[in-house]
């Protein structure tokens, strides 16, 4: 019994927090943030690749070019519309699906980034592309 008393009492006066959990949290957030911007930092591409899927087939790749502006359209699904804008990014501005997420995703621009209207299973994949592509030894 008497041990309830104790327990009871440091409860109240136990604090909410305490300063090292403040650290632990600030350094958890650093990790975060880290692990979220240094991948595009470590692998530059030299060029970004558009691939654009429907039903799980390339129905169109291109480069996307700075300076470049383009409305695309494609006959597999009409009523998607592509924009480019020129400063290198992409995104899907019309769409007949319900719920429009795919043209609420905005604009993407770096290698890796996808935007998908998965009600018309349409895809739009950036993939880097480095000049230096190929074999890095030689048996």
């Amino acid at each position: 019994m008497n041990n309830e008393i104790r327990s009871d009492k440091s409860r109240e006066q136990r604090p909410w927090a305490r300063p090292r959990d403040f650290i632990l949290l600030g350094l958890i957030v650093v990790a975060a943030l880290t692990l979220l911007l240094i991948p595009p930092l470590l692998n530059p591409a030299d060029s970004i690749e558009v691939l654009v899927y429907h039903e799980g087939v390339v129905i169109d790749r291109f480069i996307l070019e700075e300076g470049t502006s383009r409305l695309l359209s494609y006959d597999q699904l009409p009523a998607i519309e592509i924009q480019q804008w020129p400063d290198r990014s992409i995104a899907i501005v019309r769409s007949d699906c319900p719920d429009q997420v795919c043209v609420k995703t905005g604009r993407i621009r770096f290698a890796g980034q996808f935007a998908a209207c998965l009600p018309n299973n349409f895809v739009i994949v950036l993939q880097g592309r480095s000049e230096t592509e190929g074999v890095d030894a030689v048996a």
